[in-house]
Parts: C-alpha cells; sequence; structure tokens
C-alpha cells in the first residue's frame, strides 16, 4: 500500500511540476483556472485538476500576490460548512478530514477555530464515539378529542341555507369590489405612465453617477494595492539577499512510517513535547519531508498540537526537501519564511 501511495504521489508531483513551467509566466490563467475549479466545485478531486492544487501551485510562484486569499477562503469555508453538517450528522471523522483541509489551506479560515472548538468539544479523535448524550424525554401523548355531537335534519338545513346566504352576500360584494378597484386602476394608469418615465431617467443619470464614482474607486484601489505589492516586493528582495546565518535552536526526528500510513493518534503523542518546545523559545520552525504532500499534513497536525497548547500563538513553518529522514528544525521566531525562496 506504502508503494502504491508514493507512486500517487510522484505522480501528482511531476503534474504538479509540469503546470508549473507552464503556469509560471501565467497567473492570470491560473487564478482564472481556480475559480473555475471553485465553480465546478472541484476542490479537491480529481487530482491534478482540482482548486486545491492550484492554490498551492499559485502560491510557490506567486508567494506575495493576495489576490488568492478570496479563493483560498473560498474553498475554506466549504470544508468548515461540510465539517458542520458532519457534525450534526455525528460523523466525527469526517468532520476532522474536512477541517484538517481547512487548516492546510488557512488558519484564518473564517468559522474554521469555532468548527474545530465544537468538535473538540464532542469527538476524540481516534474513536467513533461520542460523547454521552442525556437522553431525550418521550413525547407527550395527545389528550383524547371529545366526541362530537350530531346534529339532526333540522339544524343541518338551517346551517346549510345561512352558509350559502352568506356566500351570496361575499360573492356580490367581491365583484363590487373588483369593479371599484379596475376602474382606479385605470385612472392611475396614465399618472403611472408619465411617473415611471421620469423614474427611468432619474435612475439613468444616478447609474451613470455611480459608474463614474466606481470607475476612480477601482483605479485609487489599484494604485494602492500597486503601491504595497511594490512595497512587498522591495522588502522581498532585501530578505532575499541576506544570508541565513542564525543556527537552529533543536532539531527533532520523526518516524516516516507514521507520516506515510497518516496516524493523526500516534503522531500527535511525537509532536507534543515539541509543541511545547516551539512555545516555550516562541520560535518558527522548519518542516522537512520527503514531499510537499507529507509537509502540508505535518503542517495540519503541528497547527493543532500547538493550538491545543495555546491558541493565541501564531505558528510560523517552512519547508525544505528532506535527504533522509522527516525531521523538524526550530529557529528564532520572525515575522517572514526562514528559508530563501527566489521571486519570479
Amino acid at each position: 500500500m506504502n508503494t502504491l501511495l508514493k507512486s500517487a504521489f510522484a505522480a501528482v508531483l511531476a503534474l504538479t511540476l509540469s503546470n508549473l513551467v507552464s503556469a509560471q509566466t501565467k497567473p492570470e490563467a491560473l487564478l482564472s483556472q481556480i475559480d473555475a475549479d471553485i465553480a465546478a466545485q472541484r476542490y479537491s478531486t480529481p487530482a491534478g485538476n482540482n482548486a486545491i492544487e492550484k492554490i498551492f501551485l499559485f502560491k510557490s510562484i506567486a508567494p506575495y500576490d493576495q489576490r488568492v486569499t478570496s479563493r483560498v477562503n473560498k474553498v475554506g469555508e466549504f470544508y468548515v460548512e461540510l465539517a458542520n453538517k458532519a457534525i450534526a450528522s455525528k460523523d466525527y471523522d469526517k468532520a476532522q478530514s474536512y477541517l484538517d483541509k481547512s487548516w492546510m489551506l488557512s488558519y484564518l479560515t473564517p468559522g474554521l477555530s469555532s468548527a474545530q472548538d465544537k468538535l473538540d468539544g464532542l469527538f476524540t479523535p481516534g474513536s467513533s464515539v461520542a460523547k454521552a448524550e442525556p437522553p431525550k424525554p418521550a413525547p407527550a401523548k395527545p389528550a383524547p378529542q371529545p366526541v362530537a355531537k350530531k346534529d339532526d335534519a333540522a339544524e343541518k338545513a338551517a346551517r346549510a341555507k345561512a352558509l350559502a346566504d352568506q356566500k351570496a352576500a361575499e360573492a356580490r360584494a367581491l365583484a363590487a369590489k373588483k369593479a371599484a378597484e379596475a376602474k382606479r386602476q385605470k385612472q392611475l394608469a396614465a399618472k403611472e405612465a408619465a411617473q415611471e418615465k421620469a423614474r427611468q431617467a432619474a435612475l439613468a443619470e444616478e447609474r451613470r453617477l455611480a459608474e463614474q464614482r466606481r470607475e476612480a474607486e477601482k483605479k485609487a484601489q489599484a494604485a494602492a494595492k500597486l503601491a504595497t505589492l511594490k512595497a512587498q516586493r522591495e522588502r522581498a528582495l532585501a530578505m532575499r539577499n541576506q544570508e541565513e546565518t542564525e543556527p537552529a535552536l533543536a532539531n527533532f526526528d520523526l518516524s516516516q512510517t507514521l507520516i506515510d500510513d497518516r496516524n493523526t493518534r500516534q503522531i500527535r503523542d511525537e509532536l507534543t513535547p515539541i509543541c511545547q518546545e516551539i512555545l516555550d523559545n516562541e520560535a518558527s520552525v522548519v518542516l522537512h519531508t520527503k514531499t510537499p504532500q507529507d509537509y502540508r499534513w505535518l503542517t495540519v497536525r503541528l497547527t493543532l498540537c500547538v493550538r491545543r497548547l495555546d491558541k493565541s500563538f501564531r505558528l510560523r513553518h517552512s519547508y525544505q526537501m528532506a535527504d533522509s529522514e522527516p525531521a523538524i528544525s526550530l529557529h528564532p521566531g520572525r515575522n517572514i519564511s526562514l528559508l530563501k525562496k527566489a521571486r519570479n
């Protein structure tokens, strides 16, 4: 099974690299593809042609382009919604798998934290048994209805005549009301036509002015965004020219078998002391794994581990291809990636 998984991962990686070559100079086209995948609900399948893989591809070729953020939130919110439905259906394993996808994309996904809190309060990972719920009270039996008395023939005839007279009077009143309404509508038709003509003219002028305002706002927003991106590029270029000289604070080896098997329970036990070291040193981390898929899965597990210890701590992480066994290295905390990444 591990051999098949590795072969599948290698195929996905090759396809991703192939797409990278053709998309490096076409970020706009890649954004359009992501939008098409979201519209078609190709969020994580099929392999090689889904929104999540293209989002990570876009981030790799344009890591400072914030246009992908709205797409990330759409996909993340979709899986948060699925997780909430799974929680309501008491399918807690499936709910956690949906939340894992949201954690992998962005820990800032709206509703993600509250959904995880809800699931943590109901479910222990690795078990399909929820915490006990209080028994529901049995519904009360309806009270017996009294048996209606039978009417005699005279009473029935009297009620039938009264009902017929009432219906006839209502029909006459309704006919008179309809005639009066038709006359009033005819009188108002000419007046409404003139008012509608004036209203349409006013709306056309209002739309013209609104379009002018929108164009001015778009130009101002575009100028502000360009200024922000320029400042980000200048900072990134300055940091790229600096050598990475700080030694690691600590290094922790991991089990490749646990990662290959996606064993969430045992990897959680192995990560807990590492997470405590991260919190104690306010450290950033570099995850050394053999594939990007291992890095993303391990990032979700590490994020949840740190979150269980301190929800206010923001984990900063970077990726480096592992030459041998997977490992985690701790570095002094900072606001940028620990690894230098070339921009296209």
